[in-house]
């Protein structure tokens, strides 16, 4: 609930409040971001997926019950469907589906090679947990917070200020929708069966909970054979007629210790001497970690893709869409951007929203700089500070005011000043580093001039525009972001005055 509660926290961030070490403290330990991460950055803040290795070794799937966000939310799930009305609900052992996880996730790695992480995303569990807290969970509580800020208003507070509700886009809110309607009838019908047949990072886990020092095993002295364990086994791998559980779907949850009232399951170190556990020898292990070797062989093959994808990523680049600041290209974006919308959600000016097929549609659901729903605000950092995967890059206020991740470009004709004969600058009033400013055109009226040099495709000029149906003044994304120049300040002089000038 640490993690969940955490979670749903900074994504009701709206505001940009939380201070970045929380975003690094819970994405820290998110298995896929943290391997993007690491495919460029080795350093300490991103060996959480070493970290969650290490613990599966030692005690099993903690992570899937733990620190997994959507692995909670199918417990809470779970939590619902127990208290709904009728006969009460117990789970079954059912045969484990081997062949159709180890063959999604084979068919995930072989995918790298040829469309990207796209496919991967797509399967993701903090990643589709992202998805729907940003485009099913935030909506909500904005609507919430604004009622409740009328209503206190009604009464003379005004201490919960509104907020302004973002662009809805229907391609992420029906795929999360979906996502969670699927899993939502996994969760009732067989408890844990996304974990243990479909997610890619349960299918790694699988893997090396085989091997794991601690496990939940049955002593076979103490066992009545109640069916107790088995009835709240949410992964369905307890096999009570046997006195076994399989370890590699078992999610460490701890449900069957709890419910057995004999001590005959327990929590144990099998490499203990003395324990039953280890006193027969379990060849279907062996065949089971031989076959599950050949995909553990091909983690360093999936680093070395990962760094070098920008050479197998597809030719279609959009020149339309820009990439948020720190993401470096649209080309690293598309290699390093799980989807899970944290960036979108936390942007206070609104101009990150989900793409769909801008970036091609390898990186769809990416966040892209959306100039009709707001603008990049010159000193704001947030999407850097939130993003676990190191796609958008942390930078300073000072690199931030001079990335460009776009160029200024003004169409004459179309500007208001000259099709209606009127006076208008919101463009130069917008612009932070006036690469946009008036000059005189004729009689009272100014007509924009650029500075294409000095602009960071902040999109704020082109936000305020009025023409219609074109807009006179918009950005021109860079595939690859530059450096701007800095611009030129201009210091006031203040005339001297003997008397004091009140």
């Amino acid at each position: 609930m640490l993690f969940f509660i955490g979670f749903i926290i900074l994504f009701s961030d709206v505001r940009a409040y939380i201070p970045k070490v929380f975003y690094s403290f819970f994405g820290y330990f998110q298995f896929l971001p943290s391997i993007l991460k690491f495919s460029t950055d080795t350093g300490l803040l991103s060996t959480g997926f070493i970290l969650v290795l290490l613990l599966t070794l030692f005690s099993g799937r903690v992570y899937c019950s733990f620190f997994c966000p959507l692995g909670v939310l199918q417990d809470l799930m779970g939590f619902g469907r127990r208290l709904l009305p009728g006969k009460k609900f117990r789970f079954k052992y059912s045969k484990p589906l081997n062949y159709l996880r180890f063959s999604i996730l084979g068919a995930l790695i072989v995918s790298l090679f040829f469309t990207g992480i796209i496919a991967i995303n797509l399967l993701d569990p903090y990643a589709n947990f992202g998805r729907m807290a940003s485009s099913l969970y935030q909506p909500v509580f904005i609507l919430i917070n604004n009622l409740f800020s009328k209503i206190l208003e009604m009464i003379g507070i005004y201490s919960v200020q509104p907020i302004t509700q973002k662009e809805f886009w229907a391609i992420p809110f029906i795929f999360s929708l979906s996502v969670l309607i699927i899993i939502l009838w996994m969760v009732y019908n067989r408890g844990r069966l996304y974990c243990n047949s479909v997610c890619p990072v349960g299918s790694i886990l699988a893997l090396i909970s085989k091997v794991s020092f601690f496990k939940i095993k049955i002593e076979e002295t103490g066992c009545t054979q109640c069916g107790k364990c088995q009835a709240v086994c949410k992964a369905n791998c307890i096999n009570i007629k046997a006195m076994s559980v399989d370890e590699s779907r078992c999610v460490s949850c701890f449900n069957c210790i709890q419910s057995c009232s004999d001590s005959a399951i327990g929590y144990r170190n099998i490499l203990k001497k003395g324990q039953s556990a280890i006193t027969q020898t379990d060849t279907s292990k062996r065949n089971f970690l031989k076959s599950g070797a050949l995909y553990l062989s091909a983690f360093p093959l999936i680093f070395s893709t990962l760094r070098n994808s920008s050479k197998l990523g597809t030719s279609f680049e959009s020149r339309g869409t820009a990439s948020p600041p720190g993401s470096l290209s649209i080309q690293h974006l598309k290699d390093k951007c799980v989807g899970c919308q944290l960036c979108i959600s936390t942007c206070p000016g609104k101009v990150l929203q989900p793409s769909f097929l801008e970036y091609g549609i390898t990186a769809m659901m990416a966040p892209q700089l959306e100039y009709y729903s707001g603008f990049c605000n010159y000193e704001c950092t947030k999407c850097g500070e939130v993003c676990p995967s190191g796609a958008i890059l942390p930078l300073t206020v000072k690199t931030k005011k001079i990335t460009q991740v776009g160029i200024v470009h003004f169409e004459r004709n179309k500007c208001i000043v000259i099709t209606e004969n009127k006076s208008c600058g919101s463009c130069s009033e917008h612009c932070p580093t006036q690469a946009v400013h008036m000059v005189a055109f004729k009689g009272n009226l100014t007509l924009p001039k650029t500075e294409p040099e000095i602009c960071i495709g902040c999109g704020a000029c082109q936000h305020v525009c009025p023409a219609k149906p074109e807009l006179a003044i918009f950005v021109i994304a860079n595939i690859i972001h530059q450096i701007a120049k800095e611009p030129v300040s201009e210091k006031i002089e203040v005339e001297k005055t003997e008397e004091f000038p009140f």
